[in-house]
C-alpha cells in the first residue's frame, strides 16, 4: 500500500514556484523522476524537491494546478523537516512570491515586508503616479 499523500494546490505558475523553492532553501529538479515512499513503492513526478542529496517530496502538474505529493510516514524518521507545516510555508511564500510579483508588474514596488508574531506576513507596496 502507498504512503504518498497528495495535497492539491493552486499552485500554478513554475517560475514562482522555483522562486519560492529556492527562497526556502530547497533544492529541486525538472528532470522527471521517481520518489519513494517508506514501503518501496515509486511514483514518476514532475519536479522533485531534495534535501541532503535525497529525494524528499515533489509536484505533479496535471494540467492545471501542481499536485503536492510526499510520503510524510518517511520523513518521521529520516528528515529534519516538519511536514505538518512545510505544505503551509510553501503556500504562503508562493502566495508573497505571486503578489509581489503582479504588484511588480502594475508598477508597485515593495516597500516593507514584515513577519508578524502570528506567522502571517504583512506586505506594503506603493506606486507612486
Amino acid at each position: 500500500m502507498s504512503h504518498f499523500s497528495r495535497i492539491k494546490t493552486s499552485i500554478t505558475n513554475l517560475n514562482i514556484l522555483k522562486k519560492t523553492l529556492k527562497d526556502l532553501n530547497f533544492e529541486y529538479s525538472m528532470e522527471k523522476q521517481s520518489l519513494e515512499d517508506s514501503n518501496g513503492n515509486s511514483e514518476y513526478i514532475d519536479m522533485i524537491i531534495q534535501k541532503n542529496d535525497k529525494n524528499i517530496m515533489g509536484f505533479l502538474w496535471n494540467g492545471k494546478e501542481y499536485t503536492f505529493i510526499a510520503d510524510f510516514d518517511l520523513w518521521q524518521h529520516n528528515y529534519d523537516i516538519y511536514p505538518e507545516n512545510i505544505i503551509e510555508k510553501i503556500l504562503q511564500q508562493y502566495a508573497i512570491n505571486s503578489i509581489t510579483e503582479v504588484s511588480h508588474n502594475e508598477g508597485f514596488t515593495t516597500v516593507n515586508k514584515q513577519k508578524l508574531l502570528d506567522g502571517s506576513v504583512k506586505l506594503i507596496v506603493q506606486r507612486w503616479n
